[in-house]
């Protein structure tokens, strides 16, 4: 016996057989070494291309191009930059702080009081998700224009101050709007999460309520709120809705609209494009740095393992106004910028809401949907890019959490880190950089003006978020199973085929409907890269309404509300079938 244990001893502390280039080419090691190079060109290339076009004399020119940093000197001291910079920080900084604030505080609501109806407060906050943030934007503009908007005609007749939304704050109101469900979700995942002792103790040793609020809880969540604004300031600050329908009219030009600008002059001017776009990818980079070390030491702060429940705070006769909480935002975010699609989109043209103009009802802009040349040829664009997207990203994501979840693999974890990398390159980054990519590179086929283009600015974009659904579902399934499928005599691609995929279903299936919906309503990257054949329905959207078609976009804007909400609520149903709230 003890010579037996030593020769197990023996053979357990023997290193791994060291292997062969003909274990190389298996397939296994083929597929995921394919996975591997497709995320490391689909994260590298969109920013590599615009740092080199930054630093070109003539990119795209007809003249010989060299290296030089005359962009950079002429872009940062052009008239306005200044200007430009201001607005872009005042606008992401002021929209992070409205965001994280009332996002949060819907959060603690939720989560950590006894307010009623929390189930209508989830879905009241996380409606907007589903609305594109270009329909978003298109309501608030219908409803807050100066002067014949809507809601400020309304306040004209109750002699209420107006709101002008072409302005700095009526920028940082909408894109809040569209972004509080996020810190929403960031916020309910860190008060479940935040042990209560702390507080109770405090409680316990005669501090009021408002006082460990302050002093304990706050101090507690304080990482993560940082995080989350952070985050918001990245996606705000790349976002192109709001700056371009919003921002351009009130002479409000932040980097985005800039970027678009510099891009429709003729000729293009590229470098400042790649300046610009550096200079966004940097702050991005910074941002999403600074935003995962504040995560980390707001999971060190705030998560115990040891007696751990949340409690919930009594708020008395409060809790009614934190119902009315729910209902204010309910209101703000889902039924007035719905309601104004919905009643746009039955009128011949714009109209304030009134009595009068129900005599004008009809569906004739839905019938437009269907005879306006390119209407249907967008709605059939975005849903083959977005299927498409949505496909690979998910096949893709697949592989790369085996890689570094299950594998052994050299590298993995640089893998991991090149598959998030596209969260900190904002989408109107990608777009340029995808389309400088694809003008210069001497690649076989010619992918400009073809769907190709934006289903990989698609698969870029959703990979991160697809990853997210997946690595968590990969990590519950026990390495046992794929050795025993081993034992059995299977290869890895039928143990790949037969124990993973099936086990990851729910993971797989949710990955599939977040990517595919996120790439429905992806303007910001394919505002760069479609073609007159190419055009998507976000895109028409966009040049519906700048051509004053605002009917028309209404009528789109509820067809599109709707088959996103179907998609959301299948992906519910398939959630409550398969356990995706498991995964």
């Amino acid at each position: 016996m003890t010579l037996l244990a030593d020769e197990e001893a023996s053979a357990a502390a023997a290193p791994p057989a060291r292997r062969t280039w003909r274990d190389r080419l298996q397939p296994r090691y083929l597929t995921l070494g394919l996975a591997a190079i497709a995320v490391a060109y689909l994260a590298l290339v969109p920013a590599g291309t615009m740092l080199y076009a930054s630093l070109q004399s003539d990119f795209l020119g007809f003249s010989p191009s060299t290296w030089t940093l005359h962009n950079y000197a002429a872009t940062f001291t052009a008239p306005g930059f200044g200007e430009m910079v201001f607005n872009s920080f005042a606008y992401a900084g002021a929209t992070a702080i409205v965001s994280t604030v009332v996002g949060f505080g819907l959060a603690w609501l939720v989560v950590r009081t006894n307010t009623p109806a929390k189930g209508f407060a989830r879905i009241a906050a996380l409606v907007p998700l589903i609305v594109p943030g270009i329909l978003n934007t298109v309501a608030w503009s219908l409803l807050l224009y100066p002067n014949r908007g809507a809601l400020n005609q309304f306040f004209t007749d109750v002699h209420l101050p107006t709101f002008d939304v072409l302005s700095l704050p009526g920028m940082v109101f909408v894109q809040s709007i569209h972004v509080i469900p996020v810190a929403f979700l960031m916020g309910t995942a860190a008060f479940g999460s935040m042990d209560s002792s702390m507080e109770e103790a405090a409680l316990a040793s005669g501090s009021s309520p408002a006082r460990t609020f302050r002093v304990i809880t706050l101090r507690l969540i304080r990482p993560a709120i940082l995080s989350a604004a952070l985050l918001m300031f990245v996606q705000t600050i790349s976002t192109f809705e709001v700056p371009q329908l919003i921002g351009v009219p009130a002479r409000r030009y932040v980097f985005i609209s800039e970027i678009y600008t510099a891009l429709q002059n003729f000729p293009p001017n590229y470098g400042t494009v790649g300046v610009i776009g550096v200079f966004v990818l940097v702050v991005a980079c910074a941002g999403l740095y600074v935003s995962q070390r504040l995560g980390r030491k707001g999971a060190v702060a705030t998560i115990t393992g040891k007696g751990f429940r949340a409690r919930e705070t009594d708020l008395g006769r409060w809790r009614w106004a934190g119902f009315a909480a729910f209902i204010l935002f309910f209101l703000i975010a889902v039924v007035l910028p719905i309601g104004m699609l919905l009643w746009s989109s039955v009128l011949p043209g714009y109209e304030a809401p009134s009595l009068k103009a129900l005599h004008d009802l009809t569906l004739s802009n839905f019938h437009q949907i269907l005879v306006r040349p390119g209407l249907l040829a967008s709605l059939r664009n975005s849903v083959v890019t977005a299927v498409s997207a949505a496909l690979i990203a998910t096949l893709l994501s697949s592989l790369v959490a085996y890689i570094t979840v299950k594998s052994r693999m050299r590298g993995r974890f640089v893998l991991d880190a090149l598959a998030t990398v596209p969260i900190a390159v904002p989408s109107v980054v990608m777009g340029v950089g995808i389309l400088y990519w694809y003008l210069v590179a001497p690649l076989p086929v010619h992918l400009y003006g073809t769907l190709a283009i934006l289903t990989i600015a698609f698969v870029t974009i959703t990979m991160p978020y697809a990853m997210r659904y997946i690595a968590p579902g990969m990590t519950q399934i026990k390495d046992e199973l794929e050795e025993a499928a081993a034992a059995s005599g299977a290869s890895w691609a039928q143990t790949f085929r037969r124990v993973f995929i099936p086990l990851l279903m729910p993971s797989l299936l949710s990955a599939f409907m977040y990517s595919m919906i996120v790439a429905f309503r992806e303007i910001s990257a394919a505002i760069f890269l479609y073609t007159s054949n190419t055009e998507v329905v976000s895109v028409q959207v966009y040049d519906l309404y700048s051509n004053g078609s605002y009917p028309v976009v209404a009528a789109l804007g509820v067809v599109i509300v709707v088959f996103l909400t179907l998609l959301a609520v299948l992906v519910r149903l398939v959630g409550s079938r398969f356990g995706i709230k498991r995964s």
